[in-house]
């Protein structure tokens, strides 16, 4: 969603203004959090909020047509052999060292900040208390597959603090449909699949914090609750609620539905293929020549003897035993027309299986799905298809590519650091009179010379 409102009924605490305590209450168009010297207060205005009218009926706005968009997404990835590790590695480079937390101190003459990493015992117990580090990597992993995330924060009881943060799973989460404006609410909900609502006995009503606009000043003013949805989101255009993961286009694109028929052809083939190596021709001559009246034989003696014939042609020519032996043919009268002919002929059998059929179609399709996720096939060691590695053999490659995977990310880590940032913020975690910032430790670790670096640089740290 581009942007929510604060909830209607936002009430902010009670203010000083002229020596008397007084409470004041916040309209969505007046959120702003009072401000002004000597106590006077000052109307701000808020970003433009389009509104663009839900779709489909019911209590929730709808993810896709039927509302199981992530659950069919993920219906997809399951069944290919590439995405799910694609989208896993792609979230483990971009949280490669974890998070760390610290001051700015200066800047660089290249606009760069000077970051210098922390330790204060009331973050660490938050850190640990919290488990950051999983709500981190949840969130990451959100981001890649859908576009969107749903952090959850916990104010404590005095309302002073904010004590906790995790992760609403992203398929389980929808937009609550307002009467009127924009969705204050999200509804977690594990059944949208099996007939969950908004207002069965398994769904859970959660207000939301608007991203766009004093996200600390609203919550402040807050009092409709102690927990929060603060929701994140790769921006798509067109989409004012559920955002697109720019990679879903494979999955429109039919390269996913190519990917998952080869398999199944190539095992319907290996199942039912007539196994044959070789195709003896027998002329109807040889018969007479080697069995004498042959026309005179019963059929079940000429069935006997075709099949006599056709043991001793698998005795010699299949399988090791048959490997390096003499294959002798000869040839016999025609006493039809008096001519020469052969009395059999053997023809090896092409293998089509072994000439790999559709490896070219199925690389193709793989190079779509790297493309799409945007992780370079090399970052993943192999590529499925005819040129399996192809790129990953030497070691400058990976190590460029990785780098710029990196130093490319740094929206997607900015995204997902914003609710952490908010708390430092919320909870006036300062050292030095400098605010508190948090940051992934994203190391340049396949640089040439990084044998030789027992530990990360603070300036290879995310900006």
């Amino acid at each position: 969603m581009r942007r929510v409102v604060v909830n209607q009924d936002a009430t902010l605490a009670y203010t000083q203004h002229s020596g008397t305590a007084f409470r004041l209450n916040l309209s969505a168009n007046s959120a702003a959090a009072v401000r002004g010297a000597g106590g006077k207060s000052v109307q701000e205005e808020e970003p433009t909020s389009p509104e663009k009218k839900p779709d489909g009926g019911g209590d929730v706005i709808p993810w896709g047509e039927d509302n199981l968009f992530p659950q069919a997404v993920i219906k997809d990835v399951e069944k290919n052999t590439i995405l799910p590790s694609l989208l896993e590695k792609k979230t483990s480079m971009m949280y490669g060292g974890g998070i760390v937390y610290g001051i700015v101190t200066g800047v660089n003459k290249d606009g760069s900040k000077i970051f210098e990493a922390q330790e204060v015992p009331e973050i660490e117990e938050f850190m640990d208390a919290a488990n950051v580090g999983l709500y981190a990597m949840e969130a990451l992993l959100d981001i890649n597959y859908f576009a969107n995330a749903f952090p959850e924060l916990v104010v404590s009881k005095n309302r002073q603090k904010i004590v906790g943060i995790s992760t609403q799973e992203a398929p389980w989460t929808r937009y609550l449909k307002p009467t009127k404006g924009l969705p204050t609410h999200v509804v977690i909900n594990a059944n949208w699949d099996n007939g969950g609502t908004a207002t069965d006995a398994y769904a859970t009503q959660v207000p939301i914090l608007d991203p766009y606009y004093d996200a600390v000043g609203s919550l402040r003013a807050r009092t409709d609750g102690f927990k929060f949805i603060y929701p994140i989101s790769i921006p798509s255009p067109d989409k004012a609620y559920y955002q697109l993961a720019s990679w879903n286009a494979v999955r429109r694109s039919g390269w996913l539905d190519v990917m998952a028929a080869i398999p199944e052809f190539k095992k319907s083939l290996f199942k039912n293929q007539l196994s044959v190596k070789y195709l003896v021709t027998i002329h109807s001559a040889y018969w007479e020549w080697k069995y004498g009246d042959w026309e005179g034989l019963s059929q079940d003696e000429k069935v006997r003897l075709i099949n006599e014939e056709l043991t001793n042609f698998d005795n010699v020519m299949a399988g090791t035993n048959g490997a390096g032996k003499t294959v002798m043919s000869t040839t016999i009268l025609d006493k039809r027309d008096g001519k020469e002919v052969e009395a059999f002929k053997i023809e090896a059998i092409d293998d089509k299986l072994k000439d790999g059929l559709y490896i070219e179609d199925s690389g193709e399709a793989s190079s779509h799905v790297y493309t799409a996720v945007g992780v370079p096939g090399a970052l993943m060691g192999v590529s499925p298809g005819k040129s399996m590695g192809d790129g990953a053999g030497g070691g400058s490659e990976p190590r460029v590519l990785f780098n710029n995977f990196i130093s490319t990310a740094q929206f997607h880590l900015d995204l997902v650091l914003a609710p952490l940032n908010l708390i430092a913020r919320y909870n006036n975690w300062t050292v030095n009179g400098k605010p508190v910032k948090f940051r992934f430790l994203n190391p340049f670790v396949m640089q040439a010379e990084a044998k030789n670096t027992p530990a990360a640089d603070p300036k290879q740290q995310s900006k």
